[in-house]
């Protein structure tokens, strides 16, 4: 018989030498970090709607780690980018002080959310540093992928087609205890980016080639399972895009094929619940789950107080307090409702500053692909921002910028470590031949 206090002891040291392994090893860490964020049942309830789960356990103790071992310096791109953000991160904390030295403090669930994301946005980018690691950190965001499309079609499966009174009730019976349906959209438009990552790292074999779009496409057709519209489209719209960028021609075909399949064969598997999902008036906002009558309640909002705003976190407190069905379901809005029209104007300069660097890549042939990635991701997020807070502050997109600074990062670093050789090569050949 174990007796407790032995048992402890077991379990602390099996932790401290699993930790002791991540940090030596980080690479393996950050396959489990991606992989950690496939399973969003495994939690552990903290109160106020605050989970604490393993990949915020990790981004912790990557970040123990990136304070006692000095990476190397962020590139120039990656400045750019995180200067803003940081930027953003000031003008937050400051209202949210401002708020607490007035008897007003922001909700707690914002104030951890906010804390979380900048924490995620330091760490990443001066973690994964190598294509080795990224190689390893998208090994673990496919795995994980993998893993919550296995669980989603298994809901969807124990879900009976009598049940739901509409699609609102079914894709909300899909989702998971910790996470919403709006999450699970997210969650695949960062699986999506994963995969065009492995096709731009690991793609060298024809099934290779073939292997990561078709990956892209499989996560991408997750949220269409469980009726998330607004993902859907956003990251249907990103693929495009980035076939466009990439001259993948043959593939936009593909895509849009495989669309219509997906469409006439949820439409025949649940033909009352697709009815309900596809019928829209955009001139009433009738089928758009009151989102123009949320944002009209947040403009009125807006109107008040345009340049201040009402503070970091307000947005629920003064919506319900004006008689809002609830938040904005608008990125932009929500940013100018609680930061003001500076807040708002921070905001766009940090998704100005994302494309720019994008499209600088985009430029270098070395870099195109990678280049209209990010190009594409971005596309998505401020899509999908239109009809959900995507931008500000949110876990999982977070995750995808941070990766995708980090890509900017490896690129910018390659070319400065190439460009010196080139130079060589040019004077050597620049030289007298003599016979």
């Amino acid at each position: 018989m174990i007796h407790l206090p032995v048992l402890e002891f077991e379990i602390s040291v099996a932790i401290l030498l699993a930790g002791a392994i991540l940090c030596a090893k980080p690479e393996y860490g950050l396959f489990v970090y991606g992989f950690a964020l496939g399973f969003p049942d495994l939690a552990l309830p903290l109160g106020a709607a605050i989970n604490l789960r393993l990949d915020d356990v990790l981004i912790l103790l990557f970040l123990i780690r990136t304070v006692l071992w000095t990476p190397a310096p962020l590139a120039p791109g990656q400045r750019k980018i995180l200067g803003w953000q940081v930027l953003l991160l000031a003008a937050c904390l400051l209202s949210a002080g401002y708020e607490t030295l007035g008897g007003a403090a922001p909700p707690i669930y914002e104030t951890a959310k906010m804390a979380g994301c900048a924490v995620i946005l330091f760490v990443l980018p001066r973690l994964v540093q190598s294509e080795r690691r990224l190689g390893f950190l998208v090994a673990g965001l496919v795995c994980g992928g993998a893993a919550l499309a296995v669980q989603i079609f298994h809901r969807v499966g124990g879900i009976s087609a009598n049940s739901p009174q509409n699609f609102q009730e079914f894709k909300s019976a899909a989702a998971f205890a910790t996470w919403n349906p709006n999450t699970i959209g997210q969650a695949s438009m960062l699986m999506v980016f994963a995969a065009g990552l492995g096709g731009i790292l690991f793609a060298k074999s024809r099934a290779g080639k073939l292997f990561w779009p078709c990956l892209a496409v499989g996560f991408a057709l997750i949220p269409s399972q469980v009726f998330v519209r607004g993902a859907t489209l956003s990251i249907a719209a990103g693929i495009l895009l980035f076939c466009c960028l990439a001259r993948y021609w043959n593939w936009i075909l593909v895509f849009l094929l495989l669309c219509l399949s997906v469409v006439f064969f949820v439409r025949a598997a649940n033909p009352q619940l697709f009815a309900g999902a596809t019928q829209v008036d955009l001139s009433t906002g009738e089928g758009l789950s009151h989102r123009m009558d949320r944002w009209e309640m947040a403009i009125g909002a807006i109107a008040s107080r345009p340049i201040a705003g009402q503070g970091f976190g307000q947005e629920w407190v003064y919506l319900s307090g004006i008689g809002s069905e609830g938040r904005a379901h608008n990125a932009y809005l929500t940013v100018w409702l609680e930061m003001g029209i500076g807040g708002l104007a921070l905001l766009l300069a940090v998704v100005s500053q994302i494309g720019l660097v994008g499209l600088s890549l985009y430029r270098q042939p070395q870099f195109r692909l990678q280049g209209a990635l990010l190009l594409s991701l971005l596309f998505a997020l401020c899509l999908d921002s239109l009809g959900l807070p995507t931008l500000y502050w949110e876990k999982l997109p977070t995750i995808a910028i941070a990766v995708g600074v980090a890509l900017v990062g490896i690129c910018e670093r390659t070319a400065f470590e190439t460009a010196p050789q080139e130079l060589s090569a040019l004077d050597l050949e620049s030289l007298p031949q003599h016979s």
